[in-house]
């Protein structure tokens, strides 16, 4: 199945890293971070973009890393590190990637996240892989906010709120 690496909820359609080695991936089909000594290089060097000074390059990379498949120990550590970084896409891009690996390491970041003044859908997002219906409270408030002024969230946002209720009601994670 071929990815594509497309930000979400971008409204910049030219948003991407400076560093050409994101750039390249971002340009490949699917690709290679394990089961090789190149593609194990390549993904030291994803990983080691997490921490790097330039906030689009940690936003990209821990979105690359966050959908790719990497299942290492490196990889999570990377992506847990993520959820603390003060560009809050690049944050939020952590999130999701913990919430898709180890729902219960994301689970009170994103039951945080959902108490706070400001939601996004990534955070809803997250809350579908988590898909724990203890965070179904916070999003049922959530939907009854939006229902009260529905010129206040676009379609992304109910698009991922129904997804997150229906993950949290039925303790399934998305497709």
């Amino acid at each position: 199945m071929a990815r594509s690496w497309h930000k979400r909820g971008m409204t910049e359609p030219d948003y991407l890293p400076p560093s050409t080695f994101l750039q390249a991936l971002i340009d490949e089909d699917e690709p290679v971070l394990a089961g090789s000594a190149e593609a194990d290089a390549r993904a030291a060097e994803l990983i080691a973009l997490t921490r790097d000074a330039d906030s689009a390059n940690r936003d990209w990379a821990l979105m690359m890393l966050s959908q790719s498949e990497l299942e290492t120990p490196e990889a999570l550590a990377a992506l847990v590190r993520g959820m603390d970084d003060e560009h809050h896409e690049a944050a939020l891009e952590a999130t999701i990637g913990v919430a898709m690996r180890v729902p219960a390491l994301a689970l009170p970041r994103v039951r945080a996240r959902l108490d706070g003044d400001t939601v996004d859908s990534m955070t809803l997002e997250a809350a579908a892989w988590i898909a724990d219906a203890s965070l179904l409270p916070a999003l049922e408030a959530i939907a009854e906010e939006v229902e009260e002024d529905p010129a206040e969230k676009g379609d992304l946002f109910a698009v991922a709120l129904r997804e997150a209720i229906e993950a949290c009601t039925e303790g399934t994670v998305p497709h």
